[in-house]
């Protein structure tokens, strides 16, 4: 009987997370990342900092800078992981492309001595194209910074004609770490006869313990509790 309750009790948590859609939960105000304080921003566990960005645009073009790029820390409301947001409202028309590399560095923050990013996710949202325009973006991850890091993993999106968003996400996992040192290359090109938007990327950082799986087995916990004590 104690098994069974049990089990019953295992598939109703993961009903219920697997059918929580998961959203956006703002932790910090938007800024432009010209205005992150100099110590870095804090969202949960994890401090963001050493933000560079370097951009170049062709054929009229807004070029972005790090006053032109905002940013937003938060945090998935059904994994628990925390990550940024960026806010980039960039277009593209025939012959128009801009190249940006935003660069930064994840840390865990001192007093956290049981957490580790143990992976990375990256979507594009807003994004759009006709023609031949094309969206990219990469995010490339390493254990300390160039030229003396590790590589730990690299993500891919994009978004085209045809693509139908099904490279619009890209996750991988790599060994628990302290801290890692990121570069964002993102491409929004028109082509010879096109258009391509990019209005929106999350980028959040998995982490050990995971937050959903703490939920998971002290729900767990306080069943058993219950069932014990009948």
């Amino acid at each position: 009987m104690k098994k069974s309750a049990l089990f019953s009790i295992i598939l109703i948590n993961i009903f219920l997370l697997s059918s929580v859609q998961a959203a956006w939960v703002p932790l910090t105000s938007t800024m432009p990342i010209s205005s992150v304080p100099a110590g870095g921003l804090v969202v949960g566990d994890k401090l963001f900092s050493d933000f560079l960005v370097d951009g170049i645009a062709q054929g009229g073009a807004l070029t972005p800078t790090a006053s032109t790029v905002y940013i937003q820390g938060g945090k998935d409301d059904v994994s628990g992981n925390y990550g940024l947001k960026f806010l980039l409202d960039w277009d593209a028309g025939s012959n128009q492309s801009i190249c940006v590399n935003i660069d930064y560095k994840v840390s865990i923050l001192p007093g956290y001595d049981e957490y580790f990013i143990d992976g990375a996710w990256s979507l594009l949202s807003l994004a759009g194209a006709t023609g031949t325009g094309v969206v990219a973006a990469t995010e490339t991850m390493w254990d300390a910074p160039l030229p003396f890091g590790s590589w730990l993993a690299t993500l891919s999106t994009s978004w085209q004609v045809g693509a139908s968003g099904l490279d619009l996400k890209d996750y991988a996992n790599f060994a628990q770490i302290k801290q890692m040192w990121v570069n964002n290359g993102f491409t929004v090109t028109g082509g010879l006869s096109g258009t391509a938007k990019l209005n929106e990327v999350f980028q959040m950082y998995t982490q050990i313990p995971e937050p959903a799986t703490l939920l998971l087995l002290g729900l767990g916990s306080l069943a058993l509790i219950r069932i014990r004590k009948r």
